[in-house]
């Protein structure tokens, strides 16, 4: 029988609303807790936990395997792994579990998955923006320009905080871009291995400072980006915009941007998944003997409806494809469900009340004849 998988979540004990730095916090006191080197009496059952919260780590730490996971599941990430399912070569956060190592051992498994080579390219950061649409744009679709704030190589030294791009090696760490120093620790003496603060883990410093940026080899910019909402989307769901992020480093690529989307509340329909729903009210003669009413539908039109004769109060009417487009099928649309109620007029004619006070007197009789007309008729 097939081992059952645990909710990524569950796993790191963080709730789904979780932010990045509290599922990394997470995932760091669990890693320390449950590391096979700490549990030599017990070592394959840590191994198994210690993979568990690493391949959890690994797809709630990443904005998109984060978003296809909680849209589909582990259906949504699967096929970021072996056919085997996860396992340690797929972990790609080595800087994190490099830190972990260090706080344990005190570095002496070196760098992680850290590029041997301190001045190959580097990705820059991703980026978040939150976006506020209505649920109009959910039905339609939308083109949305936003302006983002980020960083990108400056444009007199290109990228590399020199002027005329002449760079040297770090004096401080030799070039490596990485400071070793011996530490006593609980298990002796250990090498701990961190980034060299002069030169940023690049291993190079500028023969002289580029005077636009002041060496940063970097700018702050502002630039207008198109999202794309498509026809279904969902609220807090995540869209990436690819290079739309910060300036990679020593001639890598930006990084992404990740547009998280929150959808307003609509003052007449509220939604659930594909379907919405709405509240409606009807005469009272009309849930007893039928009718119909007209209710409005999202986009600002109207559709008829019939009731049933006998129709209670609260009861649903279904309109069918009323609702929102699906996200994966957008031609397909949910349905639109009508709660009704009773409309009771606050004021009422003298005929009015004279009809109200014969029915109420008719109310519950039973008719002594198959042919005897009904009051209302």
């Amino acid at each position: 029988m097939a081992e059952t998988k645990r909710d990524y979540y569950e796993v790191l004990g963080v709730s789904k609303g979780a932010s990045a730095d509290e599922i990394k916090k997470a995932y760091r006191s669990l890693a320390k807790k449950y590391h096979p080197d700490l549990h030599p009496d017990n070592r394959e059952e840590a191994e198994a936990k210690f993979k568990e919260i690493s391949e959890a780590y690994e797809v709630l730490s990443d904005p998109d395997k984060r978003s296809r996971y909680d849209q589909y599941g582990f259906a949504g990430v699967n096929g970021d792994f072996g056919a085997g399912g996860f396992d340690m070569n797929d972990f790609t956060h080595g800087d994190d579990l490099n830190d972990i190592l260090n706080d344990l051992f005190g570095g002496m498994f070196g760098g992680g998955r850290r590029s041997r080579n301190p001045n190959g390219p580097r990705q820059g950061d991703s980026l978040r923006y939150d976006l506020e649409i209505d649920m109009l744009d959910v039905l339609n679709g939308k083109e949305v320009p936003i302006r983002v704030r980020h960083s990108v190589a400056c444009p007199d030294c290109k990228g590399t905080g020199a002027k005329d791009g002449k760079t040297k090696s770090c004096p401080d760490c030799g070039g490596r871009g990485q400071m070793q120093q011996i530490r006593n620790t609980m298990f002796g003496q250990q090498m701990v291995v961190s980034e060299c603060s002069r030169c940023s883990g690049t291993g190079r410093i500028p023969e002289q400072q580029c005077a636009k940026c002041g060496g940063r080899g970097r700018m702050n910019k502002e630039s207008k980006v198109s999202v794309t909402i498509p026809k279904g989307i969902d609220d807090g769901m995540r869209l990436r915009v690819g290079g739309a992020g910060d300036a990679g480093y020593n001639g890598g690529p930006a990084g992404d941007l990740y547009v998280v989307i929150h959808v307003k509340a609509h003052k007449t329909f509220e939604r659930d998944g594909d379907d919405l729903w709405m509240k409606a009210e009807a005469s009272y003669p009309k849930m007893v003997l039928g009718g119909s009413i007209t209710v409005p539908t999202l986009d600002g039109k109207s559709v008829e409806i019939s009731i049933p004769a006998g129709t209670q109060v609260d009861s649903v009417l279904k309109v069918g494809g009323q609702g929102l487009p699906n996200l994966s099928r957008p031609s397909i649309r949910g349905n639109l469900y009508v709660r009704l109620g009773v409309t009771i007029p606050k004021r009422y004619t003298a005929v009015e009340k004279e009809l109200l006070t014969k029915l109420d007197a008719e109310a519950g009789k039973k008719s002594t004849a198959k042919s005897k007309k009904g009051f209302f008729k």
